[in-house]
């Protein structure tokens, strides 16, 4: 048996696309070739990696066997690729992160940004998805780091604290509440805009609001923080988000706080990495270059 590099590339092109021709594109080689390459591998290995469901191919049990090991050695020849191809001393390829939305959003897109201009020879991929999948994508190796807003009890995974963060709870400028500072049993049976479910943010007001005795039930939930913040202006109820979220909406009176007596709302942002992988310098130096991003941003 002989699995060549490239045939394992094409599988794991096929496997995060769903589809050939993106995978095709993806590994530089027509579709007939990148199909060619796929099955030279399912037959080498003697088993099928993949069901087609209508147009696109989803991993059966076999292929899922097969992902996390074929990830993780093309990962390791990247390591390889990188040590031995720096110029100047700068930092070469490419780097797969995930974070929840909050970090995501308004975070991590920025230092991403920051950071590949300084290094212009790299590449630093950011999925932004929420605490759950961030979760799962590096648990099956499909990114090299994760960065997470809620609990994470995979013990597959290293989990670290790497940012503070801090909820607030606000609503439309016009509401009764506005501007107020009131008792958990106020906001008892008001209407509330809140994350999906597997949303960190989600997760860590609901524990802290039912510590309360506030028991707050959602009325509408939205996966993005502008389609809270848009559902809160049109007067759906009461939103809360992270402070990175609301900082303009309220300096601009677009939105009103309200302050809900012993709620407490400061919460941990955690990274994540898989124990059996280990770091590259291009992670660890955009890990780095984060902290110092965001300190300077602070100042």
């Amino acid at each position: 048996m002989r699995i060549t590099l490239r045939q394992l590339a094409v599988f794991e092109a096929v496997a995060r696309s769903g589809q050939v021709a993106k995978a095709a594109e993806q590994v530089n080689l027509s579709p007939p070739a990148t199909s060619m390459a796929l099955a030279e591998l399912e037959k080498q290995l003697n088993a099928r990696l993949f069901e087609r469901i209508g147009n696109r191919l989803q991993l059966n049990s076999q292929g899922n066997l097969l992902l996390p090991l074929a990830t993780d050695l093309l990962h390791r020849v990247e390591q390889i690729e990188q040590a031995f191809t720096r110029q100047d001393g700068d930092l070469v390829g490419h780097l797969s992160v995930s974070a929840s939305s909050t970090i995501g959003n308004y975070l991590l897109a920025k230092a991403a940004v920051a950071f590949c201009q300084q290094h212009t020879q790299t590449h630093v991929d950011v999925a932004i998805t929420n605490t759950q999948e961030v979760i799962q994508s590096v648990a099956q190796f499909r990114a090299e780091m994760g960065f997470i807003e809620g609990h994470c009890t995979d013990n597959r995974l290293n989990i670290e604290p790497w940012h503070k963060d801090r909820l607030l709870v606000f609503c439309h400028p016009a509401h009764p509440l506005a501007g107020q500072t009131v008792k958990p049993a106020a906001v008892k049976g008001q209407s509330w805009v809140l994350r999906e479910e597997g949303s960190g943010t989600r997760e860590y007001f609901v524990n802290a609001a039912n510590e309360l005795g506030m028991q707050p039930e959602a009325k509408f939930c939205f996966s993005t923080p502008d389609a809270i913040k848009l559902a809160v202006k049109q007067g759906a109820g009461l939103g809360v988000l992270s402070e990175l979220a609301l900082d303009k909406d309220i300096s601009r009176k677009e939105l009103a706080l309200v302050t809900i007596e012993g709620l407490v709302l400061e919460r941990q942002f955690y990274r994540i990495t898989h124990k059996s992988r280990q770091a590259t310098s291009l992670g660890l130096a955009f890990v780095q270059f984060c902290g110092n991003f965001f300190h300077l941003s602070r100042e």
